[in-house]
């Protein structure tokens, strides 16, 4: 079967958020609408919170375009026979854009967004004259001249000026006045609307969209919209098999291994503590199958996993510490999900969940464990301890490890061990407690490796037996590598025997990636030298 990539490629709606656009290009769209016509049809202020790239600002110029054109994009889609509601003007505030603003430039630049955009759907003028110019006035001007359930107002990143003034005390209760002011304001207003609709990523105490609308129905955890943004398992087979059966041809490996590594590396996400099904990152999935040559890569973290609100937030907070997430059971429950915190004091772990390095896994009807969704997120999670500390390889270091696929098809052992050992040696102090885990010292490596085409990366792959540590994939060898640690109570000859035998007790490898060469290591970490040692690392046949 010939393939043209082509006729997939330009069909993929990568990085657009305009969704008539989406539609009158005839692009891939996942229908939505059944939840969206669900949410739209309630006559409440509505917040809804999810991680950066979820495609929160689809959703918004989703509900613009029903709420002001009705169905003229909404050809074929579940929605056309639900919805029969009438049109409205539209205004729709992106505060993302106005974020880094000083509190003075913010209060001016959000007071003429808020008249540019009442003047667009044609409810005042420029010209107009409206009194004292600051936002909250301007709302009580516009608000007066609405009649009852006559406007649309969305709200996207309600939080984004938050954040992004974290770190400088006193702009950021300026910030929260000018916001505090303006939603109180709309709440004055609130019948006027037929529909309020806000997103965000975190939940703020001190913002008063919680106090201001005594109504306000916060739908993030709800189980019924867990589903609302991202792909599900059954979105994928029926949107998008013929993009991962592309893909399979481009990597050569079949369409059933497509499916099974990009589950393993993007889906897992769940935002309800009762949700039925996980969920995919629709950027990373996209992504993947937009440049599906470039491998299995950590699109999250290169796009915005490092976003603001977690920077500003490690500049007040103490720095990430790899072993407060690593071989440790987090829990939350609902209170501590959904409650609302000072934006300078949202726990760590919280904070983590609502920025999407953590999604939660039912123990018990109250009770979730916090855990790392997929394998790209715990890509995610070990680069952001390895940025947020600053800790990188050297230049010569970094030079080894663009060939180190190389040295792994040659079988060349030391040459990979001396990679791995600069690697620690860079990127761990020598006060950390990383080398008192084995794990820990493997994730430091797995981090800092690449993941491209030349080189795929795996931790932890579930076999029959168990789990290996650690699994490097070239264009022409799978190599299985397991990890032993040196203790007071075990020595590196017993250390590296325990390896060896794991290995082939476990068949690590065994039967995994046929079209490749299979070559299996075990290596002993000295405790005490802080190091990989070569003496006691060896191939197993």
């Amino acid at each position: 079967m010939n393939y043209d990539t082509s006729c997939t490629h330009n069909s993929l709606p990568l990085g657009l958020s305009r969704f008539s656009n989406i539609r009158e290009s005839n692009m891939v769209y996942v229908d939505k609408t059944r939840l969206i016509s669900k949410i739209a049809s309630q006559r409440v202020p509505i917040f809804f919170s999810r991680p950066r790239r979820f495609g929160k600002s689809l959703l918004v110029n989703t509900l613009a375009s029903l709420f002001s054109k009705g169905l003229d994009s909404f050809h074929g889609l579940d929605i056309e026979k639900m919805w029969n509601d009438k049109t409205y003007p539209v205004v729709h505030l992106d505060f993302s854009g106005i974020a880094d603003k000083n509190p003075l430039e913010f209060k001016k630049d959000l007071t003429e967004t808020i008249i540019e955009e009442f003047d667009m759907v044609g409810i005042v003028k420029k010209s107009d004259e409206l009194g004292i110019r600051s936002p909250d006035r301007i709302i009580n001007e516009i608000g007066k001249k609405l009649k009852n359930n006559s406007t649309v107002l969305l709200i996207d990143e309600y939080d984004a000026p938050l954040t992004h003034h974290i770190d400088k005390p006193t702009e950021l209760e300026e910030i929260m006045s000018i916001l505090n002011n303006f939603y109180s304001t709309i709440k004055q207003y609130t019948d006027r609307f037929r529909f309020i609709f806000i997103t965000g990523i975190t939940r703020a105490s001190h913002v008063s969209i919680f106090s201001a609308f005594n109504n306000l129905k916060d739908l993030s955890l709800k189980k019924e919209y867990n589903t609302l943004l991202g792909f599900t398992q059954r979105d994928l087979e029926q949107y998008f098999d013929a993009y991962i059966e592309n893909a399979g041809h481009i990597l050569n490996v079949s369409k059933k291994d497509v499916y099974t590594r990009i589950k393993q590396y993007y889906d897992g996400f769940q935002f309800s503590l009762d949700a039925e099904e996980s969920l995919y990152s629709p950027w990373s999935v996209l992504s993947f199958l937009d440049s599906p040559q470039d491998g299995f890569c950590n699109y999250w973290f290169d796009s915005g996993g490092i976003s603001s609100l977690i920077m500003q937030y490690l500049k007040i907070n103490n720095k990430f510490d790899l072993l407060d997430y690593n071989n440790i059971s987090l829990y939350t429950d609902k209170e501590e999900l959904s409650d609302r915190y000072e934006i300078t004091k949202i726990p760590q772990k919280i904070l983590l969940y609502q920025a999407g390095y953590f999604t939660i896994k039912k123990i018990t009807n109250n009770t979730a464990l916090l855990t790392p969704a997929n394998a790209e997120i715990e890509d995610s999670l070990l680069r952001l301890y390895l940025t947020s500390n600053n800790l990188k390889p050297k230049y010569e270091v970094k030079l080894k490890i663009d060939e180190i696929y190389k040295n792994i098809d040659e079988k060349d052992l030391l040459p990979i061990i001396n990679i791995f050992n600069g690697i620690l040696n860079d990127c761990v102090s020598s006060l950390s407690k990383i080398f008192q885990d084995e794990r820990s010292v493997r994730d430091i490596i797995y981090a800092t490796l690449p993941q491209e085409l030349s080189l795929q990366k795996i931790k932890e792959r579930e076999s029959a037996k168990g789990f290996s540590d650690l699994e490097l994939l070239t264009r022409k060898t799978h190599m299985v590598i397991e990890f032993k640690r040196t203790t007071p109570n075990r020595d590196a000859q017993t250390s590296l025997n325990e390896a060896i035998e794991q290995i082939k007790n476990k068949d690590y490898g065994k039967g995994a990636f046929q079209n490749l060469k299979l070559y299996r290591v075990a290596m002993v970490i000295s405790t005490e030298k802080k190091s990989i040692l070569p003496n006691f690392c060896k191939e197993i046949i």
